[in-house]
């Protein structure tokens, strides 16, 4: 998976508490989501997995024990574990991106990323997994 950018979302919170002292309590587990169309970095535009009779949801990783790093130059953060889904109990498309959010449900995204191979998920499919690592969030650089 390619390293994912920050969102309208959280750039502004981030930024806003750096430079002028607005208020942001970042949450303490983030969940990542599935998209069969990737949304913009404001959030809107894109399709997640269904969750009507299809056994998707969101994944969740702690805050501040689910992620290794940083690292390397570009200062990255990985997912510590295996994240993994359910079985499918129909299809979900072609998973074409993942999406960090602040809530299970709805919420606000944080980060968004495109799957450097899309991957189909259809009915009875092993359980979907992003392996160690492979979710992965570091700096721009230019």
């Amino acid at each position: 998976m390619a390293s994912s950018t920050a969102t309208n979302f959280a750039h502004n919170a981030w930024l806003g508490l750096l430079l002028k002292n607005t208020p942001y309590t970042p949450p303490t587990s983030l969940w990542v989501a599935l998209f069969t169309t990737i949304p913009a970095l404001t959030g809107t535009g894109g399709v997640e997995v269904s969750t009507s009779g299809t056994n998707y949801g969101r994944v969740e990783i702690q805050a501040n024990t689910g992620w290794s790093g940083p690292s390397g130059t570009n200062q990255e953060y990985a997912n510590a574990a295996d994240l993994a889904y359910l079985v499918p109990t129909a299809n979900w498309g072609t998973i074409t991106g993942a999406g960090l959010f602040d809530a299970s449900t709805g919420g606000n995204l944080l980060y968004v990323a495109t799957l450097t191979s899309p991957k189909t998920v259809q009915n009875g499919d092993g359980a979907p997994r992003i392996l160690a690592s492979q979710m992965r969030i570091s700096r721009a650089t230019c």
